[in-house]
């Protein structure tokens, strides 16, 4: 039987300065009803010709949903209360627990992340009785309203079957959920996607294919014999189709970088050079970035960035070996303009023009090698390295932080991503290596193992939505590794 929870087993926690900030417990505190407004239906009427002041609903229109409401309240005390320092934007934590410390932040069954939140109104309930025997205590109330309410559990992950006997190097998923209308049927996120695999042997490479997000089918080899498929991004090509693009992630030596693209998933593929320098490709995982249809990059093993605005048509180079010429191991775009690259013996660097020109910033660590990389905006980003350790800036590289996690500064950092400000997720290798994906609800802040299906190593990941995460990674029992996780 589910538990069901009491108001006793809830505690209050507050990022007094948001996401990725020290959290605070709220000890004598207590919230009250949430609401949380999904928008107001409105109907749309015809007169029905049937008889007087008759009227049919032939459709409606949902409103817009609403901010996230509820009330704190504590005593007035002689010290100052956490919620009366706040001044800007916070985040609230309502933590449920069936056992434990209620002060222990990551003892929780389900919590409730509330971001963006802010008090709209305070006030002090009888703070003066002229009745002597008047003993009640003074309460104080600070009404808040939040921008987003993030409802969780801990994820569970679990392997997925697949028919593949070669490592899986990238995974990327298609469709966004969809509601039935009379046009279209019903559609959960990540229904459609692709995973990208190396060669076998001197044989070819699958793209795996799923249209249910549990069942993969090989598609034909985009590329040659014993050509590696490195990287894999799709996005909409229009109102009923969708191009898949992919990496060649080997040299080729009378070819210059390549990549490939289909319209028809994986039926047909078209390979497209990437510039004219014989021997180059894209080297890992994350050296293709598609924001959309119209902002594509491809970071080379060589030192090269390149640009696509036609949906992978034509390329154009960027930065040619202006700020290294190594290996870039990762590339992202925060928006169209915002951007940044890592690559080999700690070179990052930044754009803030679409690329149109790049800019190196000191990396966080240097000697090693920056693998994984994440852009939240033009200040923060994350970054990953080969050593195990995690670096954030909030201010675009003119100063970085380590963050520790459990295993930090061990094996990889391979991968990182998040939902939102508040929820992320990233995947490490040990020395062995082994994968385990990790998850923090506070911004980077925390962060906590799940436990991982036996594999290899992982390699890359794709958050679907707030309760589905999948992931991909090495040879396991002569299988390529998938597996998923969810809530």
């Amino acid at each position: 039987m589910s538990h069901r929870f009491k108001s006793g087993e809830g505690a209050l926690w507050i990022q007094r300065n948001g996401p990725n900030t020290i959290p605070v417990y709220l000890g004598c505190h207590q919230v009250g009803d949430i609401d949380e407004p999904e928008g107001d239906i409105t109907l749309i009427y015809c007169r029905e010709p049937s008889g007087p002041s008759r009227y049919e609903v032939v459709g409606s229109i949902k409103g817009a949903a609403g901010a996230v409401t509820s009330t704190i309240t504590t005593f007035l005390a002689d010290e100052i209360d956490e919620l009366e320092r706040v001044k800007c934007e916070f985040t609230l934590f309502v933590n449920m627990f069936k056992s434990g410390r209620p002060d222990v932040f990551t003892n929780f069954d389900r919590t409730l992340v509330f971001s963006n939140v802010s008090i709209t109104s305070k006030g002090i309930t009888s703070p003066v009785s002229r009745q002597p025997e008047d003993e009640s205590s003074v309460d104080q109330s600070f009404d808040i309203s939040a921008e987003d309410l993030l409802r969780l559990a801990e994820p569970t992950v679990t392997q997925q079957t697949v028919v593949e006997t070669q490592a899986i190097n990238d995974i990327t998923f298609c469709n966004e959920q969809r509601c039935r209308t009379d046009e279209d049927v019903a559609q959960e996120a990540c229904e459609l996607g692709f995973a990208a695999c190396d060669a076998v042997g001197a044989g070819t490479a699958n793209v795996l294919l799923t249209t249910n997000g549990g069942t993969w089918a090989a598609t034909t080899d985009p590329f040659g014999a014993d050509e590696h498929i490195i990287a894999i991004e799709c996005f909409d090509l229009g109102r009923d189709t969708v191009r898949v693009v992919c990496a060649r992630g080997v040299t080729d030596a009378g070819n210059p970088a390549e990549i490939s693209y289909s319209d028809d998933n994986g039926t047909t593929w078209t390979a497209v050079n990437v510039g004219s320098s014989n021997a180059e490709f894209v080297s890992t995982r994350f050296g293709l970035f598609a924001l959309d249809r119209n902002n594509i990059w491809v970071a080379s093993n060589l030192g090269r960035i390149y640009v696509s605005n036609d949906a992978a048509l034509t390329w154009t180079v960027q930065d040619d070996q202006a700020i290294h010429s190594g290996a870039w191991n990762a590339i992202k775009f925060a928006d169209a303009n915002v951007g940044w690259a890592v690559g080999a013996s700690n070179v990052v660097a930044k754009t803030v023009d679409g690329g149109t020109s790049w800019a190196a910033v000191t990396g966080p660590d240097p000697g090693d090698n920056p693998i994984a990389l994440e852009v939240l905006d033009r200040n923060r980003v994350w970054v990953g390295y080969d050593n195990g350790k995690l670096y954030y800036t909030l201010d675009a590289g003119v100063t970085w932080a380590e963050r520790a996690f459990t295993g930090s500064g061990v094996g990889d950092v391979r991968d990182i991503k998040f939902f939102n400000d508040t929820l992320g997720y990233m995947i490490t290798d040990n020395a062995s290596p082994v994968g385990t994906l990790q998850w923090s609800i506070d911004g980077g802040y925390t962060w906590s193992t799940l436990t991982t299906p036996t594999n290899a190593g992982l390699n890359s990941m794709y958050i679907c939505d707030v309760w589905n995460v999948f992931m991909c990674g090495e040879v396991v029992g002569s299988i390529g590794y998938i597996a998923k996780s969810s809530i």
